[in-house]
């Protein structure tokens, strides 16, 4: 069974090995120390067997969410992990307006998952992205719409 926790300090090198996985500039293990400290980060852990599977990393900065990585080890994507760090965050920032995320323009299997939990593109920012150089949709879902 799939466990979603708040990540702990002796997860921080697991996270970042997993952020290596998936995204072409990673964080590191201190990074992810910096994120663990930080009072406006928060780190979704998806844990199975005691492993740890996924991660989200969000900012709430006075209210306005930010998805800043959503990340699933290729082994146990489209098992749930992703679904469940999604419904945690959006359960957890609830009170909050909205949540806001960068994904790059041509991964369209993330675009259609976020679509599903309700974002729509809001704007377009132009290369954003490096290795490859890419365009970013820059989504929003607006939790009041979420909630209804």
């Amino acid at each position: 069974m799939i466990v979603i926790r708040d990540m702990r300090p002796e997860d921080c090198c697991a996270v970042a090995e997993l952020d290596k996985e998936c995204f072409s500039r990673p964080m590191s293990v201190q990074g992810y120390e910096r994120e663990y400290t930080n009072p406006d980060s928060t780190t979704l852990i998806a844990e199975l067997d005691g492993r740890v599977i996924g991660f989200a990393n969000l900012w709430n900065i006075c209210g306005d969410v930010t998805l800043n990585n959503l990340a699933v080890t290729a082994s146990e994507r489209s098992k749930g992990a992703g679904s469940a760090l999604m419904r945690e965050a959006l359960t957890r920032f609830s009170g909050c307006d909205f949540v806001t995320l960068e994904v790059r323009a041509s991964n369209e299997g993330a675009i259609r998952f976020y679509k599903r939990f309700g974002f729509r593109q809001v704007g377009l920012r132009k290369d954003f992205y490096d290795l490859p150089t890419e365009d970013a949709l820059l989504m929003t879902v607006y939790l009041e719409d979420a909630r209804r």
